[in-house]
């Protein structure tokens, strides 16, 4: 019997392949989550994502201004715009983020009952959106400041990764544990909000908190969003000392809150989709 004419039964089985629909499924849901979501938050706002900008390009003027009547320089260089834009938006990055995530499983509630849909996908989804939107937000508002007064400004890029990374590790971290504690306890978000206004002052946004007196600052040195604050300016200003900064910490904060809220996560969400 020759090659052509060999019984197709004699030829050795192919190995299965699994079908194109699935693969790479994860990145496909969290690439659909993220549409979905740029769609929903275009249709509530006229403003829709100009106002990631416009808020703390507000916030960075008014403060500038306000300050420059009171005092002729800032704590840290001599330029308030450059002060309060590596302050306020690494803050605002990490209010952002975490706000978002932590409203990711009401937001997705009822996406959550497909199969093809997790709870990590709905909380990546949200972070990973929310994240790089504010990181463009800062690379612009930091060249522009930079080019807008001519500055002169040796930035050393590994505080300001590492300050990023915090940014985004805590970010997550807390959104996470907050998700869970938003369901279970609805007044807690309330409570939440309350105790986050005055963390502007706490991180050493406004003022450094190094300057506040010792047993003040120690009690602020728990404060892990103060540490991103402060090494985030160190990598502007490199006379500025952060000796005290341990970025190692506020990874533990960070992992020790995701994991907290993700293994709550697997009991509350039976919870979300009964309702």
């Amino acid at each position: 019997m020759t090659q052509t004419d060999a019984d197709p039964t004699d030829l050795p089985p192919r190995a299965p392949q699994e079908p194109a629909t699935r693969r790479f499924r994860t990145l496909r849901v969290i690439m659909a989550l993220i549409m979905r979501e740029v769609g929903s938050r275009d249709s509530r706002s006229s403003l829709g994502f100009l106002w990631a900008f416009i808020e703390p390009i507000a916030t960075v003027a008014i403060l500038s201004i306000a300050f420059a009547m009171f005092t002729r320089t800032p704590r840290l260089g001599t330029n308030f715009p450059l002060y309060y834009v590596t302050g306020i938006v690494p803050f605002h990055m990490y209010t952002q983020t975490a706000s978002r995530v932590s409203g990711s499983i009401r937001f997705s509630r009822q996406l959550l009952g497909f199969p093809s849909v997790t709870v990590l996908d709905v909380l990546f989804a949200r972070f990973l959106l929310n994240y790089f939107i504010n990181l463009i937000v800062f690379v612009i508002l930091v060249y522009g400041v930079l080019l807008a007064y001519d500055l002169r400004v040796n930035v050393e890029l590994e505080p300001v990764i590492v300050a990023l990374m915090m940014v985004g590790a805590l970010g997550i971290g807390i959104g996470t544990f907050n998700s869970v504690l938003f369901i279970r306890f609805p007044a807690y978000e309330y409570l939440w909000g309350m105790v986050s206004r005055p963390m502007m002052i706490a991180s050493g946004v406004l003022i450094l908190i190094e300057d506040l007196p010792d047993w003040l600052f120690h009690i602020l040195w728990w404060n892990p969003v103060a540490h991103l604050v402060a090494e985030m300016r160190s990598g502007f200003y490199p006379f500025y000392d952060t000796n005290w900064v341990s970025p190692f910490y506020v990874f533990l904060i960070a992992a020790t809150t995701f994991m907290l809220g993700l293994i709550s996560l697997q009991r509350v969400v039976y919870d979300v989709l009964d309702r």
